[in-house]
C-alpha cells in the first residue's frame, strides 16, 4: 500500500500531481485547504492538501471499494466545515471496519465456517489480514493529518516524540510552540530546532520551590512509594553520597518493619558506612528517634512499601510520615511502570503529601515519554533518578533540561 500527501497552490494542480504519481485509481483519503497566513502555511497564499492512497484491492471487493463516490462538491467544500466532518466520518468508518476485521469478521450474516472449504478459509483469512493492515495504515496516517505542512525537521521531531510515547497532544503543543517562534532561517537549522524542542519539553517540567525555613538544624528526607521500587537501596545511596562525598553528618531511621530483611539490609549498610541508625515500630516512636539525631546535618527516613490500592495501608504510612515532619518527601516510582498505573500511584500517595518525584530503575525503562506526562500533569519536581544497584554510584540528581534531553533522545543523558 502507498499513502502520500500532496500540496499545491491550486486544487487542480494538487489533483494532477496525485494522478501523475499514484495513477487514476488513487483514492482520496482526506483533503483540506491551508489558509493564507496560517501557522502551517509556507507558500504565502492559500494552498491545498490532498492525502491519497493506492493499493491492491482484495479480489471480489474491487467494485465495492470503487463504487463509493468521491465527496460531492469536492472543490466547493474544500476549507469548509463539511470537509472536516467528511474526514472525521472517513476515519470513523475505517476504524469501524478495522475493528470488524479484528473480531475476525464474525456477525450473524456471515456464512458458517463449517460450510466452507478449509483451503478457502486459509486464503480468506490471509486476504482479511491484508485488508486489516491496509485499513490500519490509513487510520494511522489520518491520525497525524493535522500536522501537514511542517518543516521536515519538525515533522520528524513530532514523530520521534510520539514514538517515545510522549502523548500526542503534548507533542503537538511542543512542536507548534517551536514553530510559532522560529523564523525562516531558523527553520532550516536542524540543530537549532532540536534545541528548541528540548527547551520546550523542559518548560513542561516543574521546578522545586525554595526550601522552607527550618527551626531545627537537621534536614529530614523521607522516601515513600509502592513495594519493590527500591526505596531502601536508594536511601543507602543517598546516605553514602551525603556522608562520604559531601562530608555531612548523617543519620538513618527505618520505619520499614514489615518487609523481612529490610531492617537488616539497611543495618548492614549503616555499619559499613559508619552511619548511626534507629528503628521505629510505630509513629509515636518517631519523635524520640529524631531527637537522638538532632545534631545531624541530614536524616534519612526509610518507610515501608505500600500498595496504592490499599487505603488503610496508605493511611497508616501517612501517620509515620507526619510524625517525621520531613522537609522533603520523595515519592519513588519505578520508571518502567506503565502510565496508567503510575498515575494511580501518584494520585493515591497524595495522602502522604510528597513534594518530589524520584524515578528508580531508569535503566529498565524502554521510553521516557510517560514519565514526562507524569511530572507535567502532577506538577511534582524531579529530584533523583537511579540507574542500577551499585551503591552509591547508580544515582544522580536530574534537572528539567537533562530530563527533557533524555525524553527527546530516548536514552539516558550522561551527567
Amino acid at each position: 500500500m502507498r499513502i502520500k500527501r500532496f500540496i499545491g497552490h491550486t486544487l487542480k494542480e494538487t489533483t494532477e500531481q496525485m494522478k501523475r504519481e499514484l495513477g487514476p485509481d488513487a483514492i482520496v483519503v482526506s483533503s483540506r485547504r491551508i489558509p493564507r497566513g496560517g501557522p502551517l502555511n509556507f507558500f504565502g497564499r492559500d494552498a491545498f492538501e490532498i492525502t491519497a492512497a493506492i493499493d491492491d484491492i482484495v479480489p471480489g471487493q474491487q467494485n465495492a471499494y470503487r463504487s463509493r463516490p468521491a465527496a460531492p462538491g469536492f472543490q466547493q467544500q474544500l476549507g469548509h466545515n463539511a470537509q472536516e466532518l467528511e474526514e472525521q466520518d472517513t476515519l470513523a468508518s475505517l476504524r469501524k471496519i478495522a475493528t470488524q476485521y479484528e473480531r475476525g469478521g464474525r456477525d450473524e450474516h456471515r456464512p458458517s465456517r463449517r460450510a466452507q472449504d478449509p483451503g478457502d478459509l486459509v486464503e480468506l483469512r490471509g486476504d482479511m489480514e491484508d485488508v486489516k493492515g491496509t485499513l490500519k495504515a490509513i487510520a494511522e496516517h489520518l491520525k497525524y493529518s493535522r500536522m501537514p505542512a511542517l518543516p521536515d525537521t519538525l515533522q520528524k521531531a513530532f514523530s520521534r516524540l510520539v514514538q517515545h510515547e510522549v502523548e500526542e497532544q503534548l507533542a503537538a503543543d511542543v512542536v507548534q510552540a517551536v514553530l510559532s517562534r522560529s523564523n525562516q532561517d531558523q527553520m532550516a537549522n536542524k540543530q537549532y530546532l532540536e534545541r528548541q524542542i528540548v527547551a520546550a519539553l523542559a518548560g513542561l517540567i516543574p521546578q522545586a520551590g525554595p526550601e522552607r525555613a527550618r527551626k531545627k538544624k537537621s534536614r529530614v528526607i523521607a522516601l515513600v512509594g509502592p513495594t519493590g521500587v527500591g526505596k531502601t537501596t536508594t536511601i543507602a545511596k543517598l546516605a553514602a553520597i551525603h556522608k562520604l562525598v559531601n562530608g555531612q553528618d548523617v543519620g538513618l531511621i527505618s520505619a520499614d518493619t514489615y518487609r523481612i530483611g529490610a531492617i537488616e539490609q539497611l543495618r548492614t549498610f549503616a555499619g559499613i558506612a559508619d552511619i548511626p541508625m534507629e528503628v521505629v515500630y510505630k509513629p509515636s516512636e518517631m519523635p524520640t528517634a529524631l531527637r537522638k539525631f538532632r545534631a545531624k546535618d541530614i536524616i534519612f527516613v526509610d518507610t515501608v512499601g505500600r500498595s496504592q490500592r490499599s487505603r488503610k495501608e496508605l493511611t497508616d504510612l501517612a501517620r509515620f510520615v507526619t510524625a517525621a515532619d520531613p522537609d522533603e518527601t520523595h515519592l519513588v516510582v519505578n520508571a518502567s511502570t506503565n502510565l496508567r498505573t503510575a498515575e494511580d500511584i501518584v494520585d493515591q500517595f497524595k495522602v502522604v503529601k510528597p513534594n518530589r518525584l524520584l524515578f528508580s530503575k531508569l535503566d529498565e525503562a524502554v521510553t521516557y515519554g510517560p514519565l514526562l506526562s507524569l511530572v507535567h500533569r502532577h506538577h511534582l519536581p524531579l529530584s533523583y533518578v537511579t540507574t542500577g544497584q551499585a551503591v552509591p554510584d547508580d544515582i544522580r540528581t536530574i534537572d528539567a533540561a537533562q530530563f527533557a534531553a533524555m525524553v527527546f533522545a530516548g536514552e539516558t543523558a550522561h551527567a
